[in-house]
């Protein structure tokens, strides 16, 4: 298999679709990304303002140099501009035979006319009848043949007609079908469900047909390739940039830096854990229900974004022992008190429950770790607990009613250090331990935990 991708199309000088969005979707994929610009534009966030096509035979001098000393395993178009320029690039896939994808870019989502009018004729006559998939959305669709696309029916007439221009393979795209993809080939048609997704949207048609062509050039069969891009631009959209006043882009490697994220917070969970097991003195830190350490991604949403350890870290006679793996969405109460802290201070990421004591408090103080508390008197019915009382104690301590003692290394200026309760009716006591990541947090109950030993240890 190669490592070499091809993309044909316009700069996008806020980095959110055309070439950036395609090198970035190909890297995040594994491949090594080429590019030949067609346009430079001036555009944002809020719309495309100026288009400065570049000269056809500067095109032409890019995918030459390119195809001179690159096996190039796939490649797709985008942005073409103007009439010469998609004969040019017509011209040279007509030279090499290179599984190609056309994405018919014709308008930015922003707002912006991105190819001529004039153009189109071209691309129907020469460009389309090389590719091996064809990818417009519905108004590109409806550009292309004629045909007003507005539901599954019109949808298939629409790919039908590509592919009579040529094309091997056409998928209309349902970002504006409920997200259902509709595609077309010779033996007959397949519809890929999905669900619309909350998030960006500039660059999306630009990140699907990139990552269809990656697929496609790792070997996979045409519905394999389409239904993983689909995937792939789902969760470029859910992990979005809010960036810039208008269609806020996608993010192809969020996807990757979320997985890499993963991976780094189970490793650190998983050795601050060895670190509070190993410390003879923390088994008299753990409250009767048992303690758990955790922490989140930075992107944390709910408490599958949490890792903590199954079945909590619990007394065994003198000693403390985990009662099972570190894994995501094992902590319902500490993940709670995580994702309420993020709220207010994104870089508060770890926690953990430790027993309450008068003599625990004087340890967390004699430390300079700051502090604040709430009452579970004072919740209301409809709340949870850990959720509440988590921001109640937080507001609390912002409004300077809390201990605002920060000596300790990481002491965040927006969340206390430990947040307590004097427990209710079945109910424990507790303190809750907070700070940016999972070793901190272990760290300061070791510290609290020799602390408390040292007291109790009789002078000679």
């Amino acid at each position: 298999m190669g490592r070499v991708l091809l993309t044909v199309g316009g700069s996008d000088s806020s980095g959110g679709a055309g070439i950036q969005a395609d090198v970035k979707t190909f890297a995040a994929l594994g491949f090594h990304g080429t590019s030949a610009i067609t346009a430079a534009t001036a555009q944002n966030t809020l719309g495309v303002r100026r288009v400065y096509p570049l000269a056809p035979e500067a095109v032409a001098s890019q995918l030459e140099a390119l195809v001179e000393d690159f096996e190039i395993s796939a490649a797709k178009t985008g942005m073409l501009s103007s009439a010469e320029i998609v004969s040019e690039v017509a011209g040279f896939f007509e030279r090499n035979d290179i599984p190609l994808v056309v994405d018919p870019v014709m308008e930015a989502e922003a707002g912006g006319r991105l190819l001529d009018p004039q153009a189109l004729d071209i691309l129907r006559e020469r460009l389309i009848p090389l590719a091996r998939i064809v990818t417009p959305n519905i108004f590109e669709a409806e550009a292309i043949t004629g045909v007003r696309v507005s539901d599954e029916k019109s949808a298939l007439q629409a790919a039908s007609a590509i592919l009579d221009m040529g094309a091997e393979a056409a998928v209309v795209t349902g970002g504006h079908l409920q997200g259902t993809d509709f595609l077309v080939t010779s033996l007959g048609h397949i519809e890929i469900s999905g669900r619309k997704v909350v998030g960006g949207n500039h660059g999306v048609g630009c990140t699907y047909s990139a990552a269809l062509t990656a697929f496609l050039g790792r070997g996979w069969d045409l519905k394999r390739a389409l239904v993983a891009a689909k995937k792939f631009a789902a969760a470029s959209v859910n992990e979005s940039f809010d960036v810039g006043r208008g269609a806020s882009p996608v993010n192809p490697l969020g996807d990757v830096l979320e997985r890499a994220d993963r991976f780094d917070v189970l490793t650190e969970v998983e050795r601050s854990v060895a670190i509070l097991l190993a410390e003879e003195a923390f088994v008299h830190l753990i409250p009767e229900v048992g303690s758990n350490l955790a922490m989140a991604i930075s992107a944390a949403r709910g408490r599958e974004d949490v890792a903590a350890v199954e079945g909590r870290m619990v007394r065994a006679g003198s000693r403390a022992v985990g009662c099972g793996a570190v894994r995501f969405g094992a902590s319902g109460h500490v993940a709670r008190v995580i994702l309420s802290a993020m709220s207010f201070d994104p870089e508060t990421r770890a926690g953990m429950n430790i027993r309450y004591g008068e003599d625990v408090l004087e340890a967390v103080g004699a430390l300079g770790l700051s502090t604040s508390q709430f009452r579970r008197e004072d919740q209301p019915s409809s709340s949870k607990t850990m959720s509440w009382g988590t921001v109640e104690a937080i507001e609390l301590f912002q409004s300077g009613q809390g201990s605002s003692s920060c000596a300790s290394s990481g002491a965040s200026p927006l969340v206390p250090a430990a947040i307590w309760d004097l427990g209710g009716v079945g109910k424990e006591p507790m303190v809750r331990l907070l700070g940016r990541s999972a070793r901190e947090v272990a760290g300061s109950a070791v510290r609290i935990a020799r602390l408390l030993r040292f007291r109790q240890e009789p002078i000679n």
